[in-house]
């Protein structure tokens, strides 16, 4: 008699249970004494923030599209850009923007560049994303792309020559 054999339940990849961390990285920092957690933006929340930062992602775009986009350079765009950047960090941190904006060099500095690792993936795609929407698309094209050209049209059935010739005896 046959006997059902149970499969055991396949194991989670290795590193299965971190992959939540990897999509959503949390980083709590000490900022002037206050402990601070650093988070990337919900779906939501983030169409929120690159509305309000249309500036700061034109700029890291600028930089996308040039090939210069490098931490030094999009640091720069903190001081152009301040209010948006500030208050996209005081979105990420739920810190206060006010508070944001009179912390020191040290602690600014902390703050900011890793609100910028947790959130500048996020950032940079907007960027691209525009990019990429602005880009001119070329129209149809009415020549093939492939093969050989077709063949002209046939004679209109009135203008057709006749295949049998008078001098041909008529085959009777």
């Amino acid at each position: 008699m046959a006997r059902k054999v149970e499969r055991p339940a396949p194991s989670p990849a290795v590193g299965a249970g971190d992959s939540l961390v990897e999509l959503h990285p949390n980083i709590t920092i000490t900022v002037a004494g206050r402990a601070v957690t650093v988070r990337e933006y919900g779906f939501f929340e983030g169409l929120e923030v690159a509305a309000r930062c249309p500036g700061f992602i034109a700029s890291l775009g600028g930089m996308c599209a040039a090939g210069t986009l490098a931490y030094a350079r999009v640091r720069r765009l903190f001081g152009l850009h301040r209010t948006e950047v500030i208050n996209a960090a005081a979105v990420s941190t739920g810190q206060d923007p006010e508070w944001i904006e009179r912390l020191d060099g040290a602690d600014a500095e902390l703050l900011m560049s890793t609100w910028f690792g947790v959130t500048g993936s996020f950032f940079v795609h907007e960027a691209v994303q525009e990019l990429v929407e602005l880009q001119p698309r070329p129209l149809a094209s009415t020549t093939p792309i492939s093969g050989t050209a077709s063949s002209p049209s046939s004679p209109p059935p009135a203008s057709a020559t006749s295949t049998s010739s008078a001098s041909a005896p008529n085959g009777s």
